[in-house]
């Protein structure tokens, strides 16, 4: 009997560890990837006036090397000739903003356009 309960508790303590560590997942990298993705969608809207279909998100990675702990969305601009590269932070709400011109990332506020 005591073997029996033993059991019952070792399957309830793997299942709960299951739970809490498919939930850590999806919040973790879906869910915060998707906030990063819609906040760029309304930095660019609100700052630029770009529309979300003007945008082409190239990648979405976790940023693992930095303290901020944020998200990096890769994209280009319908109108700009330069890929760009924007650091999201969760922890700090706020954004490093970049373009990429031959593998150099180089710091900038606003999306150059073609006619600029």
């Amino acid at each position: 009997m005591v073997e029996i309960k033993r059991l019952k508790t070792g399957w309830f303590v793997l299942g709960s560890l299951i739970v809490l560590v498919t939930g850590f997942y999806a919040y973790e990298f879906p869910l915060k990837s998707y906030i990063a993705q819609k906040n760029l969608y309304e930095l660019l809207e609100g700052k630029e006036g770009i529309a979300e279909e003007d945008i082409q998100i190239q990648k979405i990675r976790k940023d693992y090397k930095s303290a901020r702990s944020g998200y990096v969305i890769y994209f280009t601009v319908k109108e700009s000739p330069l890929d760009y590269c924007y650091d999201y932070s969760f922890e700090f709400d706020d954004w490093i903003m970049g373009y990429v011109s031959e593998g150099t990332i180089y710091s900038t506020d606003k999306i150059i356009l073609r006619e600029e």
